[in-house]
């Protein structure tokens, strides 16, 4: 009987634990999901998927395994990061997205998975961020603000979504109003904690060196939250503009003002512009708005930035990029873009800006020996491959040498079909895993720009190449260049030495000329190669599509992938 008594007592006793654990874990649960939104939830879930795909990799990657067995391991990776980074929002999109950008150093299913990322994300509704705008305010209501605050978002990202409104100091001024979503300020610490460890898991897992570029995307993320730092990356640009860009720049580009009087850390208030979004260009054409024109004022207005102002745009995606008609022009149509979005941008060094101009100029010329110098001074062992990557200029521009790179890239494949698919994936790896660790040594200016031309790029593809970019940013170069050997040469350490300054003035216009004289020299071999394009298209009956922007691409995207060992994927970048 006391041994009956005994059983029931323990048991009861291990029940009310059972229970009481329980109780514990739901209030937890609860206090996690309503208080900090999901951000104890969301880490766990980010740490079990790495582990799973770690595992699934570990254990299941093997060189027995069939080319389908080992494709189906990157398709369950890829998925399993997509859901992850879906279900978990915020701040995870972005992570997403930054893979995604770099996923040409991935097998292919992550490229085709993680671009679904850059969709539209789900806005909330006004009474949730209502909160965010009256924090930004204190003793403000969201109505002491504005009017005709729109009830529904008219865009909606992964951290920020945008309502129009009217100013209540200004009832006359339309604005566009972007407000954080209210839970990224609960999850960013555990959202960037989350991913530091998941990045030592995978370096550790895998061997791959990824943890010297997670502190540069925590800071970019940290600036890209802070809607006063993109309010100030805006009026700089605008400065710029006004004070070093030409009048036909001045003209043809416009950025939002910013009000600042309704303008917080977490509440960015600008102008509101009419206008059509650059992922839209079958209205464009409808509206009659020529596509080399435009693309003529995108390219240059990220020259100057790059070559002249020194302060550069990050993310120059087509939904960032508005045209519309210059409202000073009442008379014929005119053309002028508006550049939205300025939360990522980077400042050059004038030492870095001159470099980049000068590895510019010595790519045209041909300098071998100061390509090799400056790509030595960045890390960068093969100065051939940098030129690619930089002026994307190829060795040579023929169509006979086009046809002989097409046979040669066609027999590789064939002769590398042959191997292991195991090894060639393994070898893969150890590519990526190079050249990882080679962008560990470059300028992070470098990886910036390089980023930025690559969108513009993709840009210049979507709406069919219609201009030379390389002569427009070679153009800007040699002005930027110039304006710095200028600078330098009536510099106040010069003051006391005329003769050294007047030597200066003239190295900078003899570097601009023959400059200049190179840029001339590839445009007319460029012009020749297109008119007799057109003479064979003539006589042949056929279509002519080969013109020397396609062939410079082109020729552009093998030798880097030819190198590089990957297959290069521009469509994420017009994302």
């Amino acid at each position: 009987m006391k041994f009956a008594k005994q059983t029931v007592s323990g048991f009861w006793k291990q029940h009310l634990k059972g229970r009481k654990a329980r109780l514990y874990l739901a209030t937890g649960y609860e206090y996690d999901r309503h208080v900090k939104a999901s951000a104890v939830a969301r880490t766990l879930r980010a740490f079990w998927t790495i582990a799973v795909i770690s595992a699934d990799y570990k254990i299941n990657f093997r060189s027995e395994r069939g080319i389908e067995y080992l494709n189906s391991i990157h398709e369950r990776a890829a998925h399993r990061l997509l859901t992850c980074c879906r279900d978990n929002g915020g701040l995870f999109i972005k992570f997403g997205q930054s893979i995604a950008v770099q996923s040409a150093l991935l097998p292919p299913p992550f490229r085709r998975e993680l671009s679904i990322l850059y969709d539209n994300a789900p806005s909330a509704p006004v009474s949730h961020i209502a909160p965010v705008i009256e924090r930004c305010f204190p003793g403000k209501s969201i109505d002491d603000v504005f009017i005709e605050f729109s009830s529904e978002a008219v865009a909606s990202a992964s951290v920020a979504q945008v309502h129009t409104a009217r100013l209540r100091s200004d009832p006359t001024q339309s604005v566009a109003v972007k407000v954080q979503k209210p839970e990224i300020s609960l999850q960013i610490g555990w959202d960037l904690f989350a991913l530091r460890t998941c990045a030592r898991l995978v370096e550790f897992a895998f061997q791959i060196p990824i943890m010297w570029s997670v502190n540069e995307v925590e800071q970019r993320l940290r600036e890209e939250l802070d809607f006063e730092r993109e309010g100030n990356n805006s009026e700089l640009a605008r400065k710029d503009l006004q004070s070093m860009g030409d009048t036909q720049l001045q003209r043809s580009i416009y950025i939002p003002q910013v009000f600042w009087d309704a303008t917080g850390k977490e509440v960015l208030t600008t102008e509101w512009i009419d206008g059509i979004s650059l992922v839209h260009p079958h209205q464009l054409e409808q509206d009659g708005w020529p596509k080399k024109e435009i693309m003529q004022q995108m390219v240059s207005l990220f020259a100057f930035q790059i070559f002249v102002s020194g302060n550069v745009h990050g993310d120059p995606h087509p939904g960032n990029i508005l045209v519309r008609q210059n409202p000073k022009n009442k008379r014929w149509k005119e053309l002028q873009l508006v550049l939205l979005d300025h939360g990522l941008y980077v400042r050059e060094s004038t030492d870095f800006k001159r470099q980049y101009a000068e590895f510019w100029r010595a790519a045209m010329l041909n300098d071998k020996k100061a390509m090799r110098r400056i790509a030595h001074s960045w890390g960068m062992a093969d100065e051939g491959m940098f030129s690619t990557m930089v002026s994307l200029k190829p060795p040579q521009l023929s169509a006979r040498k086009h046809s002989n790179d097409q046979e040669a890239v066609a027999t590789e494949t064939n002769n590398t079909s042959k191997s292991s698919h195991f090894d060639k994936q393994m070898e893969l790896k150890a590519r990526a895993v190079a050249a990882l660790r080679d962008s560990r040594s470059l300028p992070p200016e470098l990886v910036f720009v390089t980023r930025n031309m690559n969108i513009v790029r993709a840009n210049n593809q979507s709406l069919g190449i219609p201009v030379n970019r390389v002569q427009i940013l070679g153009q800007y170069a040699a002005l930027g260049l110039r304006r710095i050997l200028r600078s330098t040469a009536v510099s106040p350490l010069r003051r006391y030495s005329h003769i050294h300054g007047i030597i200066g003035l003239a190295a900078a216009e003899w570097s601009y000329i023959t400059f200049r004289v190179a840029l001339w020299i590839a445009d007319v071999g460029m012009s020749a190669f297109n008119v007799w394009g057109r003479i064979k298209a003539l006589i042949s009956g056929k279509p002519f599509t080969q013109t020397a922007d396609v062939v410079l691409d082109e020729a552009m995207r093998r030798a880097l992938e030819k190198r590089l060992g990957y297959t290069i994927d521009t469509s994420l970048l017009t994302a």
